[in-house]
């Protein structure tokens, strides 16, 4: 005996995205938009239609494209406010740096470090960006604290250059140098800032 929905016509929207599974597709598709695009061409219209939900599902909850591409930011977070306590000055770099170096590592984390800096970046991006430093900073504090408690850390180092010198470098390596920011290129540039903080 057949279905007696055999015959029912199909939703034109079965199979879509609902709820907060719609936010989860959107900022999906804005990824890969950036990485495909970088920020300057990126499409509502193709996030849209990656996405499988209407334009309208995109606008009523980010009004901009500056506010969109912060959301997918902001979806990618990696936890930097934790500081890391490995029990030595060259663990708790090593701690810090990795996530940041696996984070740019990849493709849509990639996409959106280039969105971070754009000369098309405004506002919601930008305010982001700076947050995300701020993040990366706090915790080099406390690993200093711990490694002067320790004997060593140099009096003269100076915490927010150490960690503009990690995430600096990780940064270039991935977007100007096109190569991988993990590995050995990254336990290399942790003895070198090891080397040169570390008391004498």
């Amino acid at each position: 005996m057949a279905s007696r929905d055999a015959g029912a016509p199909q939703r034109r929207d079965a199979g879509r995205p609902r709820g907060a599974s719609v936010v989860a597709a959107i900022l999906t598709a804005v990824r890969a938009e950036l990485a495909e695009t970088g920020l300057e061409g990126l499409s509502i219209d193709r996030v849209a239609r990656r996405a499988e939900v209407n334009k309208t599902s995109v606008y009523r909850r980010w009004p901009t494209k500056e506010a969109l591409v912060a959301a997918a930011m902001d979806g990618l977070r990696t936890d930097f406010a934790d500081s890391p306590d490995t029990g030595s000055l060259r663990g708790d770099l090593r701690a810090l740096a990795t996530p940041i170096a696996e984070l740019l590592s990849r493709p849509d984390g990639t996409a959106l470090a280039r969105a971070a800096i754009s000369t098309d970046t405004t506002g919601d991006i930008a305010a982001l960006a700076a947050h995300r430093m701020s993040e990366q900073v706090s915790p080099v504090f406390a690993i200093a604290e711990r490694a002067r408690e320790r004997g060593e850390w140099r009096e003269d180092a100076d915490p927010h250059q150490v960690i503009f010198v990690l995430v600096g470098a990780i940064m270039h390596r991935v977007l100007l140098e096109h190569a991988d920011p993990t590995g050995p290129w990254l336990e290399s540039l942790i003895d070198l800032v090891h080397r040169g903080i570390a008391a004498r």
